[in-house]
């Protein structure tokens, strides 16, 4: 099977969050099938180009990637590559992207099967920004009959019914499946976790949706010492002046910095390096980092805005609601008094959570099915 994947943003890019990590795995699941990815050659923000890559296909092991400046990225360029490489399936990532229209109308054009991951931009929570633009897009979409007979990937059951709503499609071309985590390489060890302090981390993009100014803001009622480090690309430059604002106004037993960005090949490291992330997400339809924190045995801090749920019961965290904001204090809390012991066993929950909810080959055989599902109709 040839799949043809064309999407904004890829590795070695920092900084288009879940997408590539997504993509990146659902090729190495693919293994035995031929994936191609056409991308832009910068990262988010930037117009350097990326380093080390060179022109027509680059083959990363899992698949093989063309990289287009602005100017290439566009119908043209995508139609001579559907007809140089004849795809059976397009996988499209997102809505609300550059390519979706141009990507749609080729779909059509050569009669090419279509599996769209909206990638949570219907959910509520991300479909409230900007909305007076992204719904006359979506009515647009509809007119045109361009997301007709077109299959879905939705990975939560919330995210089945923006679909079904939005779009207007029919269950039968939804198909839910879940995201494809990244497995740690190496099994990390952690120092001893003392009573009274807490190593708290934030990694995501800045930006609203993300929600890192009210994570900063449930510090003010820390108990002991808490230190609370922040990863990620700075989106959106006022949020982030309103962040330092905020960390300004904090005790002073609390300790905030930022650290910059990490390379996806690194974030197994960067999370087994504290005690919780702390993650109050508007809306997440899956959450790679939730997953990645987990996997290094890392309890999590999370909104309810997210299909990982039931955390508190299974012992691996705290999901909260947003509207409950002394919740998210109390657990920061609870982990700053969490001794060793009790620690240990939280960490160990973690890992045993992630590793018997996801199966590799079960996730592969489900894949599988979807996409030979989606030649079918």
């Amino acid at each position: 099977m040839i799949i043809l994947i064309i999407m904004g943003g890829f590795f070695p890019g920092k900084k288009f969050g879940g997408p590539p990590v997504s993509v990146d795995n659902f090729c190495s699941l693919m293994k035995g099938n031929e994936c191609f990815i056409v991308t832009l050659n910068h990262d988010l923000f930037d117009v350097k180009p990326f380093t080390g890559i060179s022109k027509g296909w680059n083959d990363r092991g899992n698949c093989k990637v063309k990289y287009l400046c602005d100017n290439e990225y566009k119908k043209e360029m995508f139609e001579k590559v559907i007809t140089d490489i004849q795809p059976d399936i397009i996988y499209l990532q997102g809505l609300f992207q550059k390519c979706i229209v141009p990507c749609l109308q080729l779909a059509k054009k050569y009669h090419i099967h279509v599996l769209l991951a909206p990638r949570g931009e219907l959910c509520e929570g991300a479909l409230n920004i900007k909305k007076y633009k992204k719904v006359p897009y979506i009515f647009v979409l509809r007119m045109l009959g361009l997301v007709n007979k077109i299959h879905f990937q939705s990975t939560s059951n919330e995210e089945t019914e923006a679909i079904q709503s939005w779009l207007k499609a029919n269950v039968k071309y939804i198909h839910l499946l879940d995201n494809i985590p990244s497995i740690p390489k190496i099994t990390y060890q952690k120092n001893n976790k003392k009573s009274g302090e807490g190593k708290f981390i934030f990694l995501s993009r800045i930006h609203p949706k993300k929600n890192l100014l009210n994570a900063i803001s449930y510090f003010r009622g820390a108990k002991g010492k808490a230190l609370f480090d922040i990863y990620g690309p700075i989106e959106d430059v006022s949020y982030w002046d309103e962040c330092q604002k905020e960390i300004g106004s904090l005790p002073k037993n609390v300790k905030v910095e930022y650290k910059g960005l990490v390379n996806h090949d690194g974030v197994h490291d960067v999370f087994s390096q504290y005690d919780a992330f702390l993650f109050p997400t508007l809306s997440e339809n899956y959450g790679h980092v939730i997953a990645e924190s987990l996997s290094v045995g890392t309890p999590v801090i999370i909104s309810d805005q997210t299909p990982w749920r039931q955390l508190k019961a299974t012992g691996v965290g705290w999901d909260i609601s947003l509207n409950q904001s002394e919740d998210f204090t109390h657990a920061i809390n609870a982990v700053v008094e969490m001794n060793d012991t009790d620690y240990n066993l939280m960490r160990k929950n973690a890992i045993k959570f992630i590793n018997e909810k996801f199966s590799i080959e079960r996730l592969k055989e489900q894949y599988i099915n979807a996409l030979y599902s989606v030649i079918k109709y």
